[in-house]
């Protein structure tokens, strides 16, 4: 009989109960069984403690140590250990493919199917009860990745296979596509021989490592591997994100150009087979799971145990390394209305990724209105992406908002704008949500010209807008602004009074005008119409910078507010600011993108 207090040595004595593990594993679910002593992992210690200085590990292993190198039983003095592997398929029947508008991600391979954790608790449990059906007096404790022991070494003690270069199990058999268990036991059983095999002068894993985590041999900086990127919460470095591609949760490449994998795949366990639509589903459609919708999908697989917001931040990456334009409006929602700072900072730099007028125009919004400082600075650098540098706005100022009057009020609150504005200066402009316009007709018509097609409104008055792209694009934003100037408004569709407007800007784009003679109805604050008078007043083909503007308005200290009214023409083109620098504030975005910025210039230089 065994006793908790003294362990017999591995004598032979349960060798016939070893015998029988070994021919039940399989119908516990076991593809390979490894028995070890229990001695302490001597060596490891200076490996993981080295590890550590260098700053490598991932911040999910057990913190202390000594844990992690010496077996240990909470009422017993342990004897063996025995290690498990289950393995499971490397290949999915009939993947279902990106194609565009419909870009998927991946999960890696160990997230295929039933989370796995389960499947191998289950099958240590039937092991566990196995031994002690035959020596109820055992002593058993088993454990997971999630164990305090370094898996890899128990396996790799136990003959289960050998420590790879890319820091994986590799057995002579299953490969490495396999998951790791162990037991600790006061069983004194006889240790099996560990693999003498190994990966010889093949460096393929170390050579594919995408950012360069395998450090060396057996090294792995988890801090830089994908794997654990994918599953960390809050922001990622942009070298990152690129390297990531289409993954959701894992990385399966220093695997899958292992030679000692080449043809293996194991399909034996329908617990881990893949539903193709779960582990490579379609990447835009994450963005909208709720927290149980979430759970209904993944919560079965491993991929689900740090919570929807990595997946989901993910997907973004993903959408922004496949430049999915039609993603555009989705991350533009994303960025302008998420609350997580994670999500909104990760869909400027896929905004950024994609480029368009459309993510042009967001991240201009974006910058003016968002408080966070990582993801302005996300923005920025989106915007420097794009080719231009977006108004500069941080939490030591306040930040511009959507609604016109709160724009003014940032503005205002300038020290030159606040001693030359006049006193009820502020009450006299505000827009009401009803005013005496109520019920007026916005008139809009769309023409197609070289630099694209162009959506026109005007009011009674005369041209109130240009904007690039077409209505159905512009339609929110239109509405947005209509609400905020107007009141109570409809839209109607008609180009009768839109005739002199198309006839001058064709001229003007073929060369053969100068300048235009429109009526206008302008819509702003009066601190933006005096901008934007000032940008009309600039001579064709000539550039200046936001500074001189400033400077030419009498307000030499509000360049940022400057810039802010530049960005909020609405006649771009007829009022010229695409003849603005703005090296003093700030590139000047231009709505139509930098190179329409440049062919109006162009247009304008020629002859």
């Amino acid at each position: 009989m065994i006793s908790g207090q003294s362990v017999p040595s591995p004598d032979g004595r349960y060798e016939w109960l070893k015998q029988e593990i070994i021919a039940a594993a399989p119908s516990l679910g076991i593809d390979d069984i490894g028995f070890a002593a229990a001695d302490p992992f001597v060596s490891l210690r200076s490996i993981l403690e080295e590890h550590r200085a260098k700053g490598y590990e991932s911040g999910f292993e057990e913190r202390d140590i000594e844990k992690r190198v010496n077996p240990a039983l909470d009422d017993a003095k342990p004897a063996s250990l025995i290690a498990i592997a289950i393995a499971y398929p490397s290949k999915m029947k009939d993947p279902p493919k990106s194609e565009p508008g419909k870009y998927r991600g991946i999960l890696a391979r160990s997230s295929w199917g039933q989370d796995y954790h389960l499947v191998l608790r289950a099958a240590m449990d039937k092991l566990s009860d196995f031994i002690k059906e035959r020596v109820p007096e055992a002593r058993i404790e088993s454990m997971v990745d999630t164990g305090v022991l370094v898996d890899r070494a128990v396996s790799q003690r136990a003959g289960i296979g050998f420590s790879g270069k890319n820091c994986a199990i590799i057995s002579p058999t299953l490969g490495s596509w396999i998951f790791l268990g162990e037991l600790v036991t006061n069983i004194p059983f006889t240790p099996d021989e560990p693999v003498t095999e190994g990966c010889g002068e093949c460096t393929k894993c170390i050579d594919a490592c995408p950012t360069g985590a395998l450090v060396g041999p057996g090294q792995l900086n988890a801090q830089k591997c994908i794997s654990f990127l994918t599953q960390t919460k809050g922001f990622l470095d942009e070298e990152y994100m690129k390297k990531i591609g289409n993954r959701l949760y894992g990385c399966d490449t220093c695997q899958i150009v292992c030679p000692k994998n080449k043809g293996k795949n194991w399909n034996h366990h329908p617990e881990f087979e893949p539903d193709p639509e779960v582990v490579k589903p379609l990447l835009l459609p994450i963005l909208d799971l709720s927290n149980k919708e979430f759970k209904e999908r993944f919560g079965h697989t491993s991929a689900a145990w740090r919570g929807k917001k990595p997946i989901q931040r993910n997907a973004v990456i993903g959408l922004g390394n496949f430049k999915d334009k039609s993603a555009v409006p989705k991350l533009s929602e994303v960025l302008l209305r998420d609350p997580r700072p994670e999500l909104r900072g990760t869909a400027a730099w896929a905004l950024g990724q994609i480029g368009g007028d459309e993510a042009m125009n967001t991240l201009t919004k974006a910058s003016l209105r968002e408080e966070h400082e990582t993801v302005l600075t996300m923005i920025q650098k989106a915007g420097e992406r794009l080719g231009a540098k977006l108004p500069a706005i941080t939490n030591s100022e306040a930040v511009l908002s959507s609604s016109a009057s709160e724009q003014y009020d940032k503005a205002a609150s300038e020290a030159d704008h606040i001693e030359s504005k006049t006193p009820g200066e502020a009450e006299s402009w505000k827009p009401t949500t009803v005013t005496n316009h109520s019920g007026t007709p916005i008139y809009y018509h769309e023409m197609m010209t070289d630099l694209g097609e162009l959506t026109l409104c005007a009011t009674p008055q005369g041209l109130a807008r240009l904007d690039f792209g077409n209505y159905i694009v512009r339609e929110a934003h239109l509405q947005q602004w209509a609400r905020t100037w107007i009141g109570e408004y409809h839209f109607v569709c008609d180009p009768s009074p839109f005739k002199e407007a198309v006839s001058q800007l064709d001229e003007y784009l073929k060369g053969k005008r100068k300048s235009f003679e429109l009526k206008l109805d302008q819509h702003g604050t009066p601190f933006e119409v005096q901008v934007w008078k000032a940008l009309a007043d600039i001579p064709v083909g000539q550039s200046v910078s936001s500074l001189d503007v400033a400077e030419t308005i009498g307000r030499p200290k509000a360049v940022r507010s400057v810039v802010a009214a530049i960005g909020k023409n609405p006649l771009s083109i007829i009022i010229p600011h695409h003849r603005v620098t703005g090296n003093e504030g700030g590139v000047i975005i231009y709505p139509g993108g930098l190179s329409v910025k440049e062919k109006l210039m162009e247009i304008e230089n020629q002859n």
